[in-house]
């Protein structure tokens, strides 16, 4: 069992008592829980959460900086407003000038549009700067440059890596050319989106796409054409 499943697992087993015994809807006052959208696809624990909750569960969409397909094209149109608000609160975090605009507008491009994965390269960014800034103290103009935004997604690409499995690729190819993989409601698909490997968007529809440092590492390994 992986350790996604086993997470998954106990996540749904403590919804499921907590429910049942009603502790979560006590307090007589206004709380928001936050769920792994992946415990959406049980279709009963999505059901009693619904009911529980009033029906008043809110999906809270990924920021779709491109069309569907259209990264898929070698000259892609983005969605600038989507890339500058969170360029924007990015910048509430790192301030403009150790933050130069093209990094901070890369930062958000291999985030996906996930709030959760831009704070985590920033902040993986951040750290290499420290490391720097410990080496050589003297030094006092470090920025985060395109070189130190390269090693964070060079680190983070391995993070990923680590988690893979043969199954696991496969399921990301076909998510990656069709949007969709065959089962959505399959275990090692479910890991994979609880992970943040693949990410949901909705519009008028719902449709998925392949993390874009998972993407990259994809291409390496030359299971897809990323630049086609």
């Amino acid at each position: 069992m992986s350790v996604g499943t086993l997470i998954e697992f106990y996540f749904k087993l403590i919804i499921c008592i907590t429910i049942t015994e009603e502790p979560l809807f006590l307090p007589g006052f206004s709380i928001i829980y936050t769920i792994p959208i992946s415990s959406l696809r049980d279709i009963s624990l999505s059901a009693t959460l619904r009911t529980e909750a009033d029906d008043q569960i809110v999906i809270m969409p990924v920021s779709k900086l491109l069309a569907k397909g259209e990264r898929r094209k070698p000259n892609p149109t983005y969605q600038d407003d989507a890339i500058e608000v969170l360029c924007k609160v990015l910048h509430k975090r790192i301030p403009k000038k150790i933050l130069e605009p093209d990094v901070a507008r890369q930062m958000v491009l291999h985030s996906g549009g996930v709030l959760r994965e831009l704070m985590r390269i920033s902040n993986r960014c951040c750290r290499i700067c420290l490391r720097e800034i410990r080496r050589t103290p003297e030094q006092t103009d470090f920025k985060v440059t395109s070189v130190v935004l390269d090693e964070a997604i060079k680190d983070l690409r391995l993070d990923f890596e680590t988690t893979l499995g043969k199954t696991d690729y496969t399921i990301l190819k076909e998510t990656y050319e069709k949007f969709l993989p065959e089962d959505p409601k399959e275990q090692a698909f479910l890991d994979l989106l609880h992970g943040l490997d693949v990410l949901e968007y909705r519009n008028s529809e719902v449709w998925y796409d392949v993390h874009p440092i998972v993407m990259d590492l994809l291409d390496r390994k030359g299971l897809i054409n990323a630049n086609s």
